[in-house]
Parts: structure tokens; C-alpha cells; sequence
């Protein structure tokens, strides 16, 4: 799962069921930028039905013709796809105006997940379970690269995204390859245009982040640094922003295995390291040729884990509550006796949040205001102004499961002071593991395809490595020097406070008492440093109430991308309107 997404806690408890053509929805199971996700019920005659997952395009999406034709050529191209390690897609529908994807429920936790359960608690993922769930993907992959037409002609396909979060590992011992939504086959209908960089900065083959020609060779590739870093909790080019990942990622600039856990067999090391070769024609020529490396060549070393086994450790590691929600899904005929037998929520207060603002707020010399307009004239003279429109989303939270409401579109403007040249970019040596950014809030898995996303800008934090060792004076200063290698942006800003807005509502719902009328406002000024971190202040007097306190403690958490910016100055203004 990846960065734009939004993971809902998917337990068992009593929703709205919706009906939705031949299906119900059950629950929203997660939400990102493009998709959102639901169990479903697929239903038939005589009581049939059949636990799915519906996976439906955003409405406002509708009316771009790229992402709709990428969006159908997911499922037409993985309907085809029959394997026992690839997501089986059963349907394309189009409903209420949007198109959708059925697929099969999976009861299980994505490889993601499961390196981060690990990592929390300061554990390796055992090598047998590693090498089983690497090897049944590319078992999988190898399908669907060699995958032809019906008149026997190779379709080419490049999955072209692989990494930990689009691997399944289901409760039954299965493991899955999920998510086609950009691979790239010779026939597709909607052909990706040259040059055009999709997938993840940091799981890429360099051919790929150089917008060059791909085959399945880069998937390989992908593979290698997926089970570099399941084995290790580190991943090998990992930086503190996009510049330095893909600088270090065209060198190929990582550490070998065996510095970060000296178990590693050396066997198991090379299998890795040539996955991982820079140029194609020094890997594995094909999928199965890697799967066949960990299989068969390393079998006298160390075995495979069973599909038994997996299930063993998946159970163990996430416990039998967490496997029976997965695996146990209450019938449809249950479900309405529960949602029948759940009396109403008792009468109370509610919050409306609105962020209303008719100009545009701009932090800057004697606390001036400017217009959008105005904004944008100031481009030109030494300092840059963000403006953050409709799609920050902030206190946007589902009416179905919530009574809180967004009555107009936000608008927030930062100002962004003058930058210094940016410093060279240094990239720590092979024998140097790097320093990651803070890891979020781990979301809890989600039973089912991840949504598709665009192409990753930031990097999401692996799971906590074993052992940290301080920084010298000279490597934070490198590690300065990094940070200040990009300009944060406005899909920055944008991405990491919209995935905050349901945190941030919820302040105004727990203290609305501290609210000194029915409509106000009350606005939080961020200072962002060039490492990302944040201090927060909210200004006037609800400053030092617990609304104000819980805002600034909210804000505080976020993490931006790092910049070369010396400091980020962001005021959030939210007027609010309480409906006694």
C-alpha cells in the first residue's frame, strides 16, 4: 500500500449494507487517490453468495479518458491472467457512472505488513518464509511474462510495480501478486507513453527510473530488492529524498546483505546481488530463473518454508483474533440481523467543519493577505506561494460512517522562504546502511488488492531495523546536505496533511466544548524544517485549550518530504460551525 492511501480498520461491525448491482457492499476495507475498495457480496439465486472484493474508481475520475483507459486495461488484462499466484479478477462492471473491478477476497496480510510486524518487534522475518513467499512470486511473475494470445503470440507483460505491499500472503498459505493496474503488455489498448515513469522510485530497475525501454528483466530487478529487503528490515536505496534515491539507485549503491545481518548465506547474497545487477543482461533472464535460484540452488543450504508453515508464522505473529476476522466473514443474512439489532447512537451535539476562506492567507512581511492572483504574481520574486485547493481533503471524513461534513473547499497558502543553492547530493557508502525516515503509523492490513497509485514521490519508512547506530557530526552533515536537495511542493503539502484529516477533525470532536461559540475559527500556523519535522502553533485564545493543544499535537506528527528549504511557514485556517 502506498502512500496516498487511506486504510480503514476493516473489523467486523455493524455498517450500512449497500446494495450495488449484483453485489452488496459490506465495508469500505481502503480509500486513495485513484480507487477505494470494498468487501463485497457477490449474490446469485437461492442464497447463493460469495465473499469479493470491489474495487471502483473515484467518480471524479470518470472524466479523465487516461485513467479510465488504464483503469479498464487492469482488469482486461489481468482477467486473462489464471494462475495460482496471481490475483484472479473476475469482472469489469460500470455502475452509477464509474467503472469497477471485482476481484477475489483474500484473507491474509500483505508482505508489507508482515516485514513491519516483524520489525516491531525487533525481529527478522525468518529466511525459509522469506525465500517461499519471493519464490511463489516469481513463479506467478514468470506466467504472466510469458503469458501469449490466443494465436501464441507473447504479450510481454511488465508488471512493472512489484514490491512487498503488492505481494499477498493469505491465512491459507498462498501467496499472491497483486495489482496489474500498470503493467505494460504490447497489446494494450491504451499505450503508456514513451518517457512517462511509473511504479515506485524505490523498488525500480535504473532502466525504468530512466524512462527507458522495460521488459521482464525489470521486474526481476524488483524482486531482488523486495527480498533484499525482507531479509535485512533496510531498504538499499533508501534516502532522504528522490534526488538521492535515484542517484543511488543509477549507481546501484547499497549495502551487501551480509553487513546488515551476517546470517545471510553468502549463496542467498549472490542470488540478491545479481537480482540486483544494474544492467539487465547481468541478471536473471527470466523470473523463473530467479525462482529457481532460491529453490533449487540454495535447497541444501536453506529450505523453503512450507505453505504450512507460512500460515504457522502468519498466524503467530498477527494471532488468532486478527486470523479468525480475516477468514470469517458473517453471512449476509448475519450482517442485517446485525445491523438490525444495533440501536440508533443516542442524540447529541455535532461539529460541521468548513474551511471557508474567501482570500488566500500568506505568512509574509507585516502579515499581508494576498488573492490567489496575488499569489502567483509573487512566484517571480524570491519566494514561492502554495496554494492547496479542494483536493486536500482536510476534515473530510464519509457521511455513512460519521456526521461530519465539508461544506466548502479548503484553501490554505504557505509561503515558502528563499532557498540556498542546493548542496551537492552525498550518498552513504556500500558498507553504510542508511538512515530512513521516521516509519508512520503502520495501517492494519487490508484484506484485499491494495489501491493503484501514481508513481511514489516520497518514501514510505521499512520496518525498524534491529540496531541504529548513532550519527557522526560529518554524516549529519551529509545528511543535511541531502535534504536539502528538493523544494517541497505542493502535492507534498498536499498528500501528508490530507492523510491527517481525520485526526485533526476528530480534535474539534472531543474538546467542541473548548469551542467559545457556534461558529469561529481557529487557525494553526506549521513550521516545517528541512528535515521534514514540524512545530506547531495554533494562534488566538483557543492557543491553550484542549482543542488548540490536540491541533498542535496532530500537526506535530506530520512528516513532509525533506527539502532544501531553509523553513516552510503553512497557516491552516479552519473555520468551524457547531449545529446544536
Amino acid at each position: 500500500m502506498n502512500e496516498s492511501q487511506t486504510v480503514l480498520e476493516p473489523a467486523i461491525v455493524a455498517q450500512p449494507l449497500r446494495p450495488y448491482g449484483n453485489y452488496v457492499l459490506v465495508r469500505k476495507l481502503a480509500e486513495g487517490g485513484m480507487a477505494e475498495i470494498f468487501l463485497a457480496k457477490l449474490l446469485g439465486a437461492d442464497g447463493f453468495e460469495r465473499n469479493v472484493v470491489i474495487k471502483r474508481m473515484l467518480s471524479h475520475l470518470s472524466s479523465m479518458p487516461d485513467f479510465v483507459d488504464m483503469f479498464r486495461d487492469e482488469a482486461r488484462l489481468a482477467a486473462r491472467l489464471s494462475h495460482p499466484n496471481i490475483i484472479q479478477i473476475h469482472e469489469l462492471g460500470f455502475i452509477e457512472g464509474c467503472y469497477y473491478i471485482c476481484m477475489e477476497y483474500l484473507a491474509g496480510e500483505d508482505f508489507s505488513t508482515t516485514l513491519r510486524q516483524a520489525g516491531r518487534k525487533r525481529q527478522y522475518t525468518p529466511i525459509p518464509i522469506v525465500l517461499r513467499v519471493l519464490v511463489d512470486a516469481a513463479r506467478g511473475l514468470h506466467y504472466a511474462h510469458e503469458f501469449t494470445n490466443e494465436m501464441g503470440q507473447c504479450l510481454n507483460i511488465v508488471h512493472r510495480d512489484i514490491s512487498p505491499s503488492n505481494l499477498y500472503l493469505t491465512y491459507q498459505g498462498q501467496v499472491k501478486v497483486l495489482d496489474f493496474g500498470i503493467a505494460k503488455a504490447e497489446s494494450r489498448l491504451a499505450q503508456t507513453r514513451t518517457g512517462v515513469v511509473k511504479g515506485k522510485y524505490i523498488y525500480m530497475a535504473p532502466e525504468q527510473a530512466r524512462g527507458d525501454e522495460v521488459d521482464r528483466r525489470s521486474d526481476v530487478f524488483s524482486l531482488g530488492v523486495s527480498l533484499y529487503e525482507s531479509l535485512t528490515n533496510v531498504r538499499p536505496f533508501a534516502r532522504e529524498n528522490d534526488l538521492a534515491i535515484l542517484n543511488a539507485l543509477l549507481k546501484g549503491d547499497f549495502a551487501p546483505p551480509t553487513t546488515l545481518r551476517r546470517e545471510v548465506p553468502k549463496a542467498l547474497e549472490a542470488v540478491v546481488l545479481k537480482a540486483m545487477a544494474p544492467r539487465p543482461e547481468a541478471r536473471y533472464a527470466t523470473a523463473g530463473e530467479f525462482a529457481d535460484a532460491l529453490e533449487r540452488g540454495l535447497a541444501d543450504q536453506v529450505p523453503l518454508a512450507t505453505h504450512a508453515q507460512l500460515v504457522e508464522y502468519l498466524r503467530g505473529q498477527f494471532g488468532d483474533e486478527r486470523f479468525a476476522e480475516k477468514t470469517r466473514i458473517p453471512a449476509l443474512a448475519t450482517l442485517k440481523a446485525q445491523a438490525a439489532a444495533t440501536p440508533p447512537p443516542p442524540p447529541r451535539s455535532s461539529v460541521t467543519i468548513s474551511v471557508v476562506s474567501a482570500q488566500t492567507f500568506v505568512e509574509g512581511a507585516g502579515g499581508a493577505q494576498a488573492t490567489r492572483e496575488g499569489a502567483s504574481r509573487g512566484r517571480g520574486r524570491g519566494t514561492r506561494l502554495v496554494a492547496l485547493g479542494a483536493a486536500v481533503g482536510l476534515l473530510l471524513l464519509g457521511a455513512a460512517f460519521t456526521t461530519w461534513r465539508l461544506s466548502a473547499a479548503p484553501v490554505v497558502t504557505a509561503r515558502i522562504e528563499p532557498a540556498p543553492a542546493p548542496s551537492p547530493v552525498s550518498v552513504p557508502s556500500p558498507g553504510t546502511a542508511p538512515e530512513l525516515p521516521p516509519a508512520p503509523e503502520p495501517p492494519p492490513a487490508v484484506a484485499a488488492a491494495p489501491v493503484a497509485e501514481p508513481p511514489a514521490v516520497a518514501v514510505e519508512a521499512p520496518p525498524p531495523e534491529p540496531e541504529k547506530v548513532p550519527a557522526s557530526p560529518a554524516k549529519a552533515s551529509s545528511k543535511a546536505a541531502k535534504a536539502r536537495a528538493v523544494t517541497l511542493g505542493l502535492e507534498d503539502v498536499q498528500r501528508v496533511v490530507s492523510r491527517a484529516s481525520a485526526r485533526i477533525a476528530n480534535c474539534f470532536e472531543r474538546h467542541k466544548a473548548d469551542l467559545p461559540a457556534d461558529a469561529g475559527k481557529v487557525s494553526v500556523r506549521l513550521t516545517i524544517a528541512s528535515s521534514g519535522r514540524v512545530k506547531a502553533q495554533t494562534q488566538g485564545p483557543l492557543a491553550s485549550r484542549s482543542v488548540g493543544q490536540c491541533l498542535e499535537a496532530q500537526a506535530e506528527r506530520l512528516r513532509f518530504p525533506a527539502h532544501r528549504d531553509q523553513e516552510v511557514n503553512v497557516v491552516l485556517p479552519f473555520d468551524y460551525r457547531v449545529a446544536r
